[in-house]
C-alpha cells in the first residue's frame, strides 16, 4: 500500500523517479549500511528542488553526495507549484521574442521587496538565473510553456513548467530532477529525519545527526551540509511567534513538512535569523487544494469579501491579495468577480471542474449573486461604481483605490464569481546567507562548512516576489552551493 501511494504521487509521466524515491527507502537497511561507509563529500538535506538540484550538482562535479529527507518521500512545496522559474535572458525567453535585461529584473526584485531584499543575493540571482533556467530546459529535461508578456513584475519572465498527466508543473519538475538523480545513482535516505549539526574542533560543520527507525545515525561530509529544508510554514507554533496570531486563519497551501528544521538545526550555531515575519501567501481553497491565482493575477475585475464589499486594490499580486484578505476578513473568505473578457477563465476553471469545486457562472450580476450567496445589491453597486470609475479614469477616487494600469469594464456577460481563501505557502525568514549560499552568524561571519538553499534561506525575499522566484532560487542557490562544497571537499 505503501508504494502503491508513491506511485500515484508521482504519477505515470515519473516513473523513472520510483527508482529515486525507492533508493535507501528501508530507513534500518541504509542505516546498517551507513555507519561503514566513509564520509560524503556532500551531504543535502530535505529533498525539494533546492536540495536535489544541488545533489544533481554536486555528483557531476566528481563528488559522493547523498540526499536526507525525514519524510518516506519527497514532500516540499515545490510538488504543490504551478511550477514557474522566473528568469531573464534564457535561450527560451529569446525563442519567444522576449526582451528582457538583467538591470531591469534587478530592479523589479527590488522593488517587490520595497527595497528590503539583500542586494547582494538579488544581484546573485539574475547573475546566475540564465544559466540555471538554460540547465533545468537541456540537462534536466524540463519542458517550459511558451511565454507571454504579463502583467509587472512577470513581464514574461515566468517559465512555467509544463504540467503532465495531471500533475502540477512543480511536480513535473521534482519528477524530472528525481529521474536524473536516478540515473546518477545518488542515494536518498527517506525516514531519516536531520535532528542536530555535527560540528568539529573550530565549530566548523561536518555532518548530520538523523533519526531513523534503528535510532540516530550520524552522517558525516567533507565540504559541507545544505540546508534544504525549506521554512517553517507547517509549523504553527513558529508562526505563532514570528508572524503573529492572525496567520492563524490562513490556510496551509504547501506542505505539511515544512515544519522548521532551518531555524531548529542553525539557532544553536548562533545563525543569523532575517525577514521572521515575511512569508508568500497565494489564493487557495482549502477543501479542494485548487490554485485561482492566475484569475487574481489578470489584473481584471473586482475583489469581494462575502458581504459584497471591495476591501482592497485589486492591481496587487496574488501574494498580497491572499494577505489582505486573511487579514482583513474575519471569515478569510472572497470572490474574484470577473468577465468574460478576463483571459485566463478557460484554463483556472477546468481545474475547478476536475476538482468538482463550486464557482459562480452567469448572464447577470444579480443571477451571479443568487449562486455563490452574495448579497445582490451590494456587488451590483460595486460593479457599477467601477464601471464608472474606469470609463471617466477615476479609478483612484474608488474607496479602497484601484490603481490598474490597464482597466477593463466588468460588463460583458457571462460573469464569475472565483472563490478563494488567503493561504500560507512557504516562509521567507531563516538562516541568512550571502552570495556563496554559506549561512551567516550573528557577528555577519560564515559558518564553515554550513550552506541553506530555497526556503531554508533568508535574505532574498521580503514583503512580495517575482512570481517563479522562488523556484529559480533554489534552483540557482542549490547549483552555487554544490559549486562550493565540491570546492571544498576538493581541499579536505
Amino acid at each position: 500500500m505503501k508504494e502503491l501511494s508513491r506511485r500515484m504521487f508521482l504519477g505515470s509521466a515519473a516513473i523513472g523517479s520510483v527508482a529515486a524515491l525507492s533508493t535507501g527507502i528501508s530507513g534500518t537497511a541504509q542505516a546498517k549500511e551507513v555507519k561503514k561507509e566513509k564520509p560524503w563529500d556532500v551531504i543535502v538535506v530535505g529533498a525539494g528542488t533546492a536540495g536535489i538540484v544541488c545533489a544533481i550538482t554536486a555528483h557531476d562535479l566528481g563528488a559522493r553526495v547523498c540526499v536526507l529527507e525525514k519524510a518516506d518521500r519527497p514532500d516540499g512545496n515545490s510538488i504543490y507549484a504551478l511550477g514557474t522559474v522566473a528568469a531573464w535572458g534564457t535561450k527560451w525567453q529569446k525563442a519567444c521574442g522576449i526582451t528582457d535585461t538583467r538591470q531591469a529584473m534587478f530592479d523589479d526584485m527590488m522593488k517587490v521587496s520595497a527595497g528590503r531584499a539583500v542586494p547582494e543575493l538579488t544581484a546573485t540571482y539574475v547573475d546566475e538565473i540564465p544559466a540555471a533556467a538554460d540547465w533545468l530546459q537541456d540537462e534536466i529535461g524540463v519542458k517550459f510553456g511558451k511565454l507571454s508578456m504579463t502583467p509587472w513584475p512577470r513581464l514574461g519572465r515566468g517559465h512555467r513548467v509544463v504540467g503532465e498527466g495531471g500533475m502540477t508543473g512543480g511536480s513535473v519538475l521534482i519528477a524530472k530532477l528525481l529521474d536524473a538523480a536516478a540515473k546518477r545513482k545518488i542515494p536518498f535516505f527517506y525516514e531519516h529525519k536531520a535532528v542536530e549539526l555535527l560540528k568539529g574542533k573550530k565549530g566548523e560543520v561536518v555532518g548530520v545527526k538523523t533519526l531513523c527507525d534503528d535510532g540516530y545515525v550520524d552522517f558525516y561530509a567533507k565540504g559541507g551540509v545544505l540546508i534544504s529544508t525549506g521554512g517553517f510554514s507547517a509549523n504553527p507554533e513558529m508562526t505563532d511567534r514570528y508572524i503573529g496570531g492572525w496567520a492563524a486563519r490562513l490556510a496551509l497551501r504547501g506542505s505539511r513538512n515544512t515544519t522548521g528544521e532551518n531555524v531548529s538545526l542553525t539557532l544553536p550555531l548562533f545563525a543569523k535569523m532575517v525577514n521572521m515575519d515575511q512569508f508568500q501567501a497565494g489564493p487557495i481553497v482549502s477543501e479542494t487544494h485548487v490554485n485561482p491565482a492566475d484569475v487574481l493575477n489578470t489584473m481584471h475585475g473586482i475583489i469581494v469579501d462575502v458581504r459584497g464589499n471591495r476591501f482592497m486594490d485589486e492591481q496587487n499580486t496574488y501574494v498580497i491579495k491572499a494577505k489582505t484578505t486573511a487579514m482583513n476578513t474575519i471569515e478569510n473568505k472572497a470572490f474574484c468577480i470577473v468577465d468574460s473578457k478576463c483571459p485566463v477563465l478557460k484554463k483556472v476553471l477546468a481545474k475547478f471542474d476536475r476538482l468538482h469545486n463550486p464557482y459562480g457562472k452567469a448572464d447577470t450580476i444579480e443571477e451571479l449573486c443568487k449562486q455563490v450567496g452574495l448579497p445582490v445589491d451590494t456587488v451590483k453597486k460595486n460593479v457599477e461604481l467601477y464601471n464608472k470609475a474606469v470609463a471617466e479614469g477615476k479609478l483612484g477616487d474608488l474607496k479602497p483605490a484601484n490603481s490598474y494600469r490597464k482597466p477593463v469594464k466588468l460588463d460583458t456577460a457571462p460573469y464569475y464569481a472565483v472563490p478563494y481563501e488567503g493561504g500560507m505557502t512557504a516562509t521567507f525568514g531563516g538562516p541568512l546567507i550571502n552570495s556563496k549560499a554559506e549561512v551567516q552568524t550573528l557577528e555577519g561571519k560564515s559558518i564553515k562548512g554550513l550552506y541553506a538553499a530555497g526556503n531554508a534561506a533568508g535574505g532574498l525575499f521580503f514583503r512580495d516576489y517575482i512570481g517563479g522566484s522562488q523556484l529559480g532560487g533554489a534552483t540557482v542557490f542549490g547549483r552555487i552551493a554544490a559549486r562550493q562544497m565540491v570546492a571544498r571537499a576538493k581541499k579536505a
